[in-house]
């Protein structure tokens, strides 16, 4: 049985911080594999403007071409759906029987997890791994954690990465704006987003 933890997000752009992230858990809770899973139409962001599917999977493949364990999965891509983790979830358990599932989320996500769609089956397909980010202190995420496992009949652990203040909304904006984004992103990628002139 493979355990394998689960990358989500939009990754417009991947960044240090995802890869910080995934690293962290990979050791922290003996994961055998990451995969990394751009999302093809997040619920939360179907009004916003997203760079197209084929360069977000290709800044992905970039960012990790180097981590033996960390794969490239175009699993929500591949459907015409709005890809909701719940329904995921339930069509990974079916494909691939035999591996245990964790969805690593960082921390601030952890406190909006209740009102996600359909939060008990998430819970009921795969343990939660939750990073400590954006200040919230250990103490006052271990409470969440045992909430929300109380309340929908799960797993929730806690893993420990360093504070790093960055997001793929901060890079896109300051790229906008003619400034360094350099020390936020893998050189590949940053060397791919400035060739392609991609969010100027």
């Amino acid at each position: 049985m493979r355990k394998i933890g689960i990358m989500g997000g939009t990754f417009d752009p991947i960044h240090l911080a995802h890869l910080a992230m995934a690293k962290c858990a990979k050791e922290q809770k003996e994961l055998d594999q990451i995969w990394f899973m751009p999302s093809k139409i997040p619920p939360h962001k179907r009004e916003k403007k997203i760079s197209s599917e084929e360069v977000r999977s290709i800044l992905v493949k970039l960012a990790i071409q180097n981590e033996k364990d960390f794969i490239f999965s175009d699993f929500e891509l591949l459907r015409e759906e709005i890809t909701y983790t719940a329904r995921t979830l339930e069509l990974l358990q079916k494909q691939f029987p035999e591996d245990l599932f964790y969805f690593i989320l960082g921390g601030d996500s952890l406190f909006q997890f209740e009102h996600w769609y359909q939060p008990e089956k998430i819970m009921e397909k795969a343990v939660i791994l939750a990073a400590g980010r954006d200040g919230v202190t250990k103490r006052e995420l271990q409470k969440q954690a045992d909430m929300l496992s109380q309340k929908f009949h799960g797993k929730v652990e806690l893993f420990d990465m360093p504070e790093m203040k960055i997001s793929s909304s901060q890079i896109r904006e300051k790229i906008a704006h003619g400034e360094p984004v350099a020390s936020y992103l893998p050189d590949k990628v940053y060397e791919y987003i400035m060739s392609h002139h991609c969010y100027q």
